[in-house]
């Protein structure tokens, strides 16, 4: 049996991934962000510290992390 954990999300940041991804071959958001998480740890082109710092605070400021 494998072990899982929750993610929380805001409401509104899921609406507009839902709305995204529509018309793509993803059944949930759940498949489109492991999708896109597993993509990025595979990318050659691996982002840096800073840019990760920066993302973060975007991120933020859009109030989807707090």
């Amino acid at each position: 049996m494998s072990d899982y954990t929750t993610i929380s999300l805001r409401k509104e940041f899921v609406a507009d991934v839902e709305e995204y991804i529509e018309d793509e071959p993803f059944g949930s958001v759940k498949e489109f962000v492991k999708h896109v998480v597993v993509q990025e740890m595979e990318a050659d082109d691996g982002i840096s510290e800073a840019e990760a710092k920066q993302i973060a605070q975007r991120l933020q400021d859009l109030g989807y992390m707090e």
